[in-house]
């Protein structure tokens, strides 16, 4: 005897609507003399059979049904089957083990005979003919809400329920973005919230062990509700795209950063030449670039004598072979000879700079750049509009809706480009004891990376086969930004 309890959606979590399932299933059990335990239950919350999502309960049920003949209990034949195709499934299995269904709402039928097998088509049948018009009336709903700004779905890191704010997730979510503006690391970022924050991962307490993941971490940062906007896109059905989900205007909700912000986070994180990234434990690797094939150096170690059992360890950059390309790899520059050069110049750099005042050219460039924003969002509500209202084509409003994106990708790279100096802010620039200090004590790897970046145009090492792996400043070309 199995039961087995399904709901689409638990907005609360607090599964009251399979607690309901379970307390009138168990009453159907008791009044036919069935047994059931503990182990003979199997529930899926907050799982839509619609679309298409896991049901690892489901599953785990049909391996017991192959164990030998069942009967399964559900409270309507809708909790255990949706679509046709499942239940053509659960028919094949029918073949070699025989199966009844009792359920609470709508009676019993057996899969074995030819009438139980034609009622369980027709129900199935209607069933996915209410779901497909569920699906649209939901569709238009959620299109409703976000063209008025409302929240959409559960608590998210930072929001309770309805996007309330939750100061204390509001405040490592702050924390993250002003680290990941002024040039630090996805990772570095996320070492920092397992390691220090003593704040557990927003699935903490959902079958993981509550710790942080880079893409974790980023899919917050470009998120459009941090920064107190309405992002919808019905197109995708699966996760957010790689810089988020398209921003359909204000949300009513309080924020947590400003729309620049978020409009320079997507930006960073699409620029082609981002290179503070995963390779962030060494100093320059990725910085520092190959002089024959222009690849970034990674580091390695390996050890003197043959064997690799010689006492200590020799810390090198390289560029690494790879098959396809032939003209990778070859080169190699001892590490800490590199290391310190870069050093040197950096803090002596760092020492005779001055840090401009925020212009008023640079202001209106960021200003024009979110004008830019604005207007084409506006036009994608636009086009959304002609396109319910029968004006426009798919081909046309596809068409329309691609360039009105690109104008958004272009201005937010606008955007970043003008705050690329932000890992300089709160430096002793100037004072080049308190820089000495700080580097050597103070700031960590991904920081230092962080300011190399914002400074350095290119980082080349030059192969020398005269000199092999051995370093030589000749062999060096640094060049800063202006």
């Amino acid at each position: 005897m199995l039961v087995y309890l399904r709901i689409s959606e638990d907005r609360t979590g607090e599964e009251a609507g399979v607690e309901r399932q379970r307390h009138d299933c168990l009453a159907l059990c008791e009044r036919l003399g069935l047994l059931v335990t503990v182990a003979d239950v199997f529930m899926d919350n907050d799982t839509s059979a619609y679309l298409n999502k896991k049901r690892p309960e489901f599953d785990k049920m049909l391996a017991r049904i192959r164990t030998g003949p069942s009967r399964v209990v559900v409270w309507h034949v809708d909790r255990l089957y949706r679509r046709p195709r499942e239940l053509e499934d659960l028919i094949d299995l029918v073949e070699s083990h025989p199966i009844r269904i009792e359920a609470v709402m709508g009676g019993a039928f057996d899969l074995n005979t030819h009438e139980g097998r034609l009622m369980a088509r027709q129900l199935v049948a209607m069933a996915a003919y209410e779901s497909g018009h569920k699906a649209d009336r939901i569709r238009r709903a959620n299109q409703q809400k976000a063209e008025r700004g409302d929240w959409h779905g559960g608590p998210k890191f930072g929001y309770g329920i309805g996007g309330v704010l939750i100061p204390e997730e509001a405040a490592i979510v702050r924390e993250m973005a002003d680290r990941f503006l002024a040039g630090q690391s996805l990772r570095s970022i996320t070492k920092w919230l397992n390691d220090d924050s003593g704040v557990p991962s927003p699935r903490a307490g959902k079958g993981t062990l509550g710790v942080w993941h880079a893409t974790t971490v980023k899919s917050i940062l470009v998120s459009a509700r941090i920064s107190g906007q309405r992002a919808y896109d019905p197109g995708r059905k699966n996760g957010d795209a790689p810089n988020g989900r398209d921003i359909l205007g204000p949300g009513n909700w309080t924020a947590i950063i400003t729309p620049e912000e978020t409009s320079r986070i997507r930006a960073m994180l699409g620029s082609p030449d981002r290179r503070v990234g995963a390779s962030s434990v060494t100093l320059l690797s990725t910085i520092a670039r190959c002089g024959k094939c222009g690849a970034g150096l990674v580091s390695g170690r390996h050890r003197r004598g043959s064997g690799g059992t010689g006492p200590a360890k020799r810390f090198y950059y390289r560029c690494m072979p790879v098959p396809a390309y032939p003209e990778r790899g070859g080169l190699t520059v001892s590490g800490p000879g590199l290391e310190e050069l870069v050093t040197e110049a950096v803090i002596a750099r760092l020492a005779v700079t001055k840090l401009p005042a925020p212009s008023a050219t640079a202001g209106g460039v960021v200003e024009e750049a979110m004008n830019r924003i604005v207007a084409a969002r506006s036009r994608m509500e636009d086009l959304a509009r002609d396109y319910g209202a029968g004006i426009l084509s798919r081909a046309e409003y596809s068409a329309a809706r691609v360039a009105a994106q690109g104008a958004v990708h272009d201005a937010e790279l606008t955007i970043g480009r003008v705050n690329t100096g932000s890992a300089l802010k709160g430096l002793p620039i100037g004072d080049e004891t308190a820089l000495r200090r700080a580097w050597a004590h103070e700031w960590s790897v991904p920081q230092k990376r962080a300011i190399l970046t914002s400074l350095i145009d290119e980082l080349v090492v030059h192969p020398d086969p005269n000199c092999g792996s051995r370093f030589r400043p000749e062999r060096v070309a640094l060049t800063f930004k202006a």
